[in-house]
């Protein structure tokens, strides 16, 4: 069973849109939301498949209410419906979150099923994406942190030699040079470990 929560404040427009959605999905498990905060209340206790809301909200406004729907619920899909149609909003709309923009029209509501399955369909898709991106980039940094610590231990083995050589005879210009270039190669270790610490290391 799909669970869907509507928002919506016109209690004929949403009477309407249930209809469309029981004839499209059958049973479904729908939640209605009067307003942009009653849905905010709503999701910080239960989840949904989808999330299908209207643009034009008292108290808010639509771009900000969709950015704060995605922020609080990144998981879930949300579809825009609106009696209002605007190319500019419905280009803005998505760019904050959505995945759909529909008008309020009668084959509009008809097709509103298949839209939204069109949705969740591609929301998945969306999040799929999105992980693998994740994991290829957590990837490519173990293979640098590897590739950076073992720099580090090639020139901590280095410095031991050059410790070890020190203990050794050796003439003072010898002993000068060598010490330079045991400090250099202490600075770089140094450095090498805080960049690893700060770059791969979670705090």
């Amino acid at each position: 069973m799909i669970r869907i929560l509507l928002i919506e404040d016109n209690d004929d427009h949403a009477e309407l849109i249930e209809r469309s959605l029981k004839r499209g999905f059958g049973k479904i498990q729908l939640q209605i939301a009067a307003s942009a905060k009653e849905s905010y209340h709503v999701l910080e206790s239960k989840t949904f498949d989808l999330i299908l809301s209207d643009y034009y909200l008292p108290e808010v406004d639509g771009d900000t209410h969709i950015r704060e729907l995605s922020r609080r619920a990144p998981a879930i899909p949300l579809v825009i419906i609106t009696g209002q149609g605007d190319e500019k909003i419905a280009a803005k709309s998505i760019q904050s979150g959505a995945e759909d923009y529909i008008v309020k029209t009668r084959e509009a509501l008809e097709a509103l099923p298949t839209i939204l399955k069109r949705a969740i369909v591609k929301h998945r898709s969306h999040q799929k994406n999105k992980r693998k991106e994740i994991r290829r980039h957590l990837d490519d940094q173990k293979e640098h942190a590897k590739k950076v610590l073992g720099e580090v231990a090639a020139i901590d083995r280095r410095v031991k030699k050059l410790k070890k050589g020190k203990n050794g005879k050796a003439s003072s210009s010898g002993q000068a040079r060598d010490g330079s270039t045991l400090e250099h190669l202490t600075q770089q270790i140094e450095s090498l470990k805080k960049f690893v610490k700060k770059m791969f290391v979670k705090k």
